[in-house]
């Protein structure tokens, strides 16, 4: 038994019918490097081998009554792999389209509480044979970095390699505890959560009286805006920081990007691949506004996750990350001067992590139940909330993956999306994988508020294309 960390108890708290708080890799094989037929029943047995050592697929989650503590990972006793994997076929012509609108239709279904929190689709009918997996977790068992870990366990770097042995018994089951036993294993938390909350008080008390500070010593006419630090709740109004009626419905686009031309531009301009990733993101957003009459004055917020893991958490699979907090210049139309205010953006927020020793997210959510954040969630979403302004208007990721090719139960995988899971108000996600010598971008709105979103993937190409010619920084 396990209990969920304070950042993993968040995402099972924010998770509602409206807005489930899981997310879903889409990755994509060439079968032929495969020496047996790469079929659903080949998967399972190669998963079946590795369940020992992928916590993150056995464990069943078990919640306390009214949410007074956090919930716990249960080794389930009833694990059956066969609940969790599902076929289906891509209509033709099997193109990235067709490939993404079968993938909304899935990411938009409810896992089932009742099992571990996961679920596999294998999917045929792709273009040129090809063949693809939509592996989805709730974001309370993994992150993105905890998802790179888990597919150094399920990959090879060859495609004919062996799997592990595990011994049989490295994996035991549990019995689910009742409900009266998760009351009574609250109590010990429950006294301590006094104390629990002035310390989140005082860590939250000590980087805001270190901001105040920071500004009183550095006048502003002495120091630049550096777009970092957007205020939580603080941005403009755009269409897809509505919130849609009923349950909204996911839309998904992608673009492919060759990481050569990303370490030519960070080369060119003195500045890093996150840099890059934000930057081709705010030109796409932007061409989006002017093209919907959305366009702001000036910037809107954003959310940029990093790992905070450190040698230590190797191996680890829960929620490990920070949140940058950006402004991103969607009213500056000259690409280099985009990635500047951005540069420097990035780097006083990284400065603003490393000088704190605490995170602020947890702090604050340390300060209230799960259950009361519930009832407030559950209030925003049955629409007391629904103009209730967005944490950010957006939120890009950057996952850094393997950089060399990897192959599963001895197919390549030649391309790898992420599908964020959306939370109220804050529909548009923009997630990055970097994997062999590719940029993989993916973009999640929902039908209802982000329409013709491929057009902004075709717009993060232009922007890629604008950098590459542009002369090099004077810095450099």
């Amino acid at each position: 038994m396990k209990e969920l960390s304070t950042l993993d108890t968040l995402f099972v708290t924010l998770d509602n019918e409206r807005f489930p708080m899981h997310g879903g890799g889409l990755l994509i094989f060439d079968p032929s490097t495969s020496p047996q037929p790469w079929t659903l029943a080949h998967v399972r047995s190669h998963l079946l081998r590795l369940m020992p050592v992928m916590p993150p697929l056995r464990r069943r989650l078990v919640e306390v009554p009214l949410g007074l503590t956090a919930p716990v990972w249960v080794e389930d006793p009833e694990f059956d792999i066969d609940d969790h994997l599902h076929s289906l076929g891509v209509p033709a012509p099997g193109g990235d389209h067709e490939l993404a609108a079968v993938t909304d239709e899935i990411g938009s279904l409810l896992l089932d509480w009742r099992r571990p929190l996961w679920d596999l689709w294998f999917l045929d009918g792709l273009a040129d044979g090809r063949k693809a997996i939509m592996l989805r977790m709730h974001h309370a068992a993994i992150d993105g970095m905890g998802g790179v870990e888990m597919i150094f366990q399920m990959f090879s770097t060859e495609p004919a390699a062996e799997v592990v042995s595990v011994p049989d018994d490295a994996w035991k089951s549990e019995r689910v505890p009742s409900q009266a036993d998760m009351l009574i294993r609250s109590v010990p938390t429950l006294a301590m959560r006094p104390l629990r909350t002035i310390q989140a008080i005082t860590d939250l008390s000590k980087g805001l009286l270190k901001n105040r500070i920071e500004a009183f010593l550095s006048p502003k006419d002495d120091k630049p805006d550096t777009n970092a630090g957007a205020r939580l709740f603080s941005g403009p109004r755009l269409p897809f920081n509505e919130i849609p009626h009923g349950i909204p419905h996911k839309s998904t686009a992608w673009a492919n990007i060759a990481m050569p031309d990303v370490k030519r531009i960070r080369e060119l301009h003195g500045c890093t691949v996150n840099d890059v990733a934000l930057t081709i993101a705010t030109a796409a957003l932007r061409r989006w506004l002017i093209d919907h009459d959305a366009l702001p004055a000036g910037p809107i917020t954003c959310g940029n996750p990093v790992n905070t893991r450190t040698v230590d958490d190797n191996g680890v699979f829960e929620n490990k990350f920070a949140i940058f907090s950006l402004k991103l210049p969607v009213e500056v139309d000259d690409p280099i001067e985009r990635l500047e205010v951005i540069n420097r953006a990035t780097t006083a927020a990284k400065e603003s992590v490393k000088s704190s020793d605490s995170n602020a997210v947890e702090n604050l959510f340390q300060i209230l139940a799960p259950g009361f954040t519930e009832l407030v969630v559950n209030g925003l979403n049955s629409g007391l909330g629904s103009k209730a302004p967005a944490p950010f208007n957006t939120l890009v990721t950057n996952v850094q993956g393997p950089p060399v090719p990897l192959y599963l139960a001895g197919a390549k995988l030649e391309r790898m999306h992420i599908q964020m899971m959306q939370t109220s108000g804050m529909s548009l996600i923009v997630a990055v994988m970097t994997y062999a010598g590719q940029m993989f971008v993916t973009i999640v709105g929902h039908r209802e508020n982000t329409p013709d979103i491929w057009t902004i993937p075709e717009e993060m190409h232009k922007e890629i294309s604008a950098l590459l010619n542009a002369p090099a920084s004077a810095r450099q």
